[in-house]
């Protein structure tokens, strides 16, 4: 069983995920497990490890830099994403 450290928020809600490197290389995504400390979301369009996001939510104002752990193929359209959230400097 998968024990985690804190509970995640279930609820969806979309998502702007958008490269630190090239702002123009954004992907809308529908995230699906929350936490304080990453999130998973499904999107169009893959993304390598460890690339650096900029991630934009539809729930409020604010933005978050993440780092991208993983990338899964769900079908020939559709990627789940994990992220892990960065400190902000």
């Amino acid at each position: 069983m998968d024990e985690r450290k804190e509970k995640r928020n279930r609820r969806t809600f979309l998502a702007v995920l958008s490269s630190t490197r090239r702002p123009s290389a954004m992907a809308l995504a529908s995230a699906e497990n929350v936490s304080s400390r990453g999130m998973r979301l499904q999107t169009d369009r893959p993304w390598k490890r460890d690339n650096r996001l900029v991630v934009e939510t539809s729930r409020g104002k604010r933005s978050a830099r993440a780092r991208v752990v993983y990338c899964k193929t769900l079908s020939n359209t559709t990627f789940a994403v994990g992220l892990e959230f960065l400190a902000r400097q």
